[in-house]
């Protein structure tokens, strides 16, 4: 047995048989799962989280969403982060014969590029890589005419030169459409997952388990789509620590009032909104702002554009293809590809 494969089933075991909570300490999910792997996703500012009509890439963030329109279809997804790191997915769905659910299955990798290693002294040793890599799959059904259930399982794995970690998490998801009024709202929650040591010394533990509403609503003659997502409701207030306190000048010893709302920011920081221009399958643009990324990374003297973004979606003949620019910060951008297309015919 291939020394990846004994690392992915400790994954499925440490998956199966849990983790006790009370000896595991908490730990940060990797960037793999928290970076967005759909170009539509992105260009909303991950705002697009109950797409009126959704596509199959949107599957990656969502397991709810895959329905039968989705069957025999392949989606390739690719992002330039920023400073080398770049990510890469592949889904495929399928429905199977005379069944009601759809099933998915993905693999998904974020490259962080090349790093030197270097002595105490300074002198370069060689280089090595890091990455993360899962594959993902998983099922929707729906329940009714307006209602879906999904559900997804990671299995991956984190590499930092010789050192291995092992991961996996449930997420599980819930839409509930409406045609006629043009609305549709999600539900994702991801109740369990953690981080395994496997053959290194990285941390081990269990993810924080959170959930994110979304809302779209589009109106019946008019091209345009609202879109509204509010992220990590298990956790009221996620600014840094002391950002509302009133200070003390230097010269007078006087206070000065902070003067933020603090309820509004802590509100707003959850918040990310947009809208989708629609052309029909032929054209659509994306566009969303995203409030907690634009305060946290922007530079108060020179802000730019900070937390929007943007996408373009259009059909080439037979393929799907959405392109997307998500600014995080006055350096740069991240820029999204995805290409859509049908395989099979079932």
């Amino acid at each position: 047995m291939s020394q990846t494969h004994l690392h992915l089933l400790m994954a499925a075991a440490f998956l199966f048989f849990g983790l006790d909570r009370s000896m595991a300490q908490e730990t940060g999910r990797p960037a793999l799962m928290e970076l967005p792997l759909s170009a539509r996703f992105a260009g909303s500012a991950e705002s697009m989280g109950a797409p009126l009509n959704a596509a199959l890439g949107d599957v990656l963030f969502q397991p709810a969403l895959l329905d039968s329109s989705h069957s025999g279809r392949f989606h390739l997804g690719f992002m330039d982060h920023f400073a080398g790191t770049a990510q890469a997915a592949a889904l495929y769905a399928r429905r199977p014969e005379k069944r009601k659910w759809v099933w998915h299955t993905s693999l998904r990798n974020l490259g962080f590029g090349n790093f030197t290693t270097r002595d105490p002294s300074g002198v370069e040793m060689g280089q090595f890589t890091a990455s993360d890599v899962a594959w993902v799959s998983g099922a929707s059904l729906p329940l009714d005419s307006n209602l879906t259930l999904g559900t997804s399982i990671w299995l991956g794995q984190s590499v930092l030169a010789d050192r291995r970690s092992s991961f996996s998490q449930v997420d599980v998801g819930l839409t509930y459409f409406r045609n006629d009024r043009n609305l549709r709202l999600a539900a994702l929650w991801r109740p369990w997952g953690g981080m395994t040591n496997v053959g290194g010394t990285n941390v081990s533990g269990r993810f924080d388990p959170d959930l994110r509403l979304s809302l779209s609503k589009g109106f019946a003659n008019a091209p345009f789509t609202f879109l509204f997502t509010y992220d990590e409701l298990q956790n009221w207030d996620i600014s840094p620590e002391g950002l509302y306190d009133d200070s003390i000048d230097p010269l007078t010893g006087d206070t000065v009032p902070n003067g933020t709302w603090a309820f509004g920011d802590r509100l707003l920081r959850h918040l990310a909104v947009g809208t989708e221009l629609d052309l029909g399958t032929v054209l659509k643009f994306p566009f969303g702002y995203h409030h907690r990324r634009r305060q946290e990374l922007r530079l108060n003297n020179a802000p730019g554009t900070a937390g929007f973004a943007w996408g373009i979606d259009f059909k080439v003949r037979r393929f799907q293809v959405a392109v997307a620019r998500n600014t995080y910060h006055t350096a740069g951008a991240s820029t999204h590809l995805a290409i859509r297309t049908r395989l099979t015919d079932r």
